[in-house]
């Protein structure tokens, strides 16, 4: 099974503005491009979050229209730069009844679970306690499937010093449901942080992807937010039997000079 994981458009309100020196329309255009262009095609899409710049914009209608063309599945994980209300009312995905941000599914003999961290209305993440328990059951009635997590903040240390203060705040009480269900959760896959990362994290692995519009770097003593000159990206989870595969993939935009 092939599951592609991009986030962070940060669409701004007009396709042509800039923000933060990359035009995030042209950016997310050119990642669906070079998604149509993978061999083979994904079985899914995960979107991780902050697909719009601003809460305030209301307008998911532009999610769905740049995402019209693709022919396959698409869930989406909200960020906190997005807005359940608004989603929620606008949402070009299923969604179960009673949907508060949080979900889970089943294709191709995975079970997907995907959480909604963004519900502080902060930069940092938490995830509530209905929604912990929501999960300890939704582990325990799957403890025989293949199990892939989805979040939109990481819930550990990327050794970053400010963005490690935008983690998920309680994100020891994620991991203390985890441990019963360890033989059967493949990964946990994040996304916020603008950079591609993987780690193991108490025997279990954890892997961010990249934005598809700018990018931050990765400097392990920075206080404040630094732009990388790194290509926007997208992963490649590929899932088999007996092995996880991730890959980053990046792409130039379909515009040269994204400034203005």
């Amino acid at each position: 099974m092939r599951i592609i994981h991009l986030s962070d458009f940060h669409l701004p309100k007009s396709p042509q503005s800039s923000l933060q020196g990359v035009k995030p329309y042209a950016t997310l255009q050119a990642a669906l491009a070079e998604i149509e262009r993978q061999k083979p095609q994904a079985d899914l899409i995960i979107v991780g979050g902050d697909l719009l710049n601003d809460q305030k914009q209301n307008n998911y209608k532009a999610v769905k229209s740049l995402l019209a063309d693709i022919h396959v599945p698409v869930h989406v994980v909200l960020g906190n730069h997005d807005q359940l209300a608004s989603y929620k009312k606008e949402a070009f995905t299923p969604l179960p009844k009673g949907y508060q941000g949080y979900y889970s599914f089943d294709i191709k003999e995975q079970h997907i679970v995907l959480l909604y961290s963004s519900g502080t209305g902060r930069g940092f993440g938490r995830l509530d306690e209905k929604q912990l328990l929501w999960l300890n059951e939704d582990l325990r009635l799957n403890q025989q499937k293949s199990t892939l997590i989805f979040m939109h903040h990481p819930p550990i240390d990327i050794a970053i010093p400010w963005l490690d203060k935008l983690k998920v705040v309680n994100a020891d009480a994620f991991w203390r449901i985890l441990p019963p269900h360890a033989h059967n959760i493949r990964g946990i896959f994040v996304a916020h942080i603008h950079i591609q990362i993987t780690a193991i994290h108490r025997g279990y692995l954890v892997a961010g992807c990249p934005s598809t519009s700018f990018q931050f770097k990765a400097n392990f003593d920075s206080s404040q937010a630094e732009l990388s000159e790194e290509q926007p990206g997208f992963n490649i989870i590929d899932v088999s039997k007996d092995q996880l595969n991730i890959r980053t993939v990046r792409y130039t935009t379909a515009e040269p000079g994204q400034t203005e």
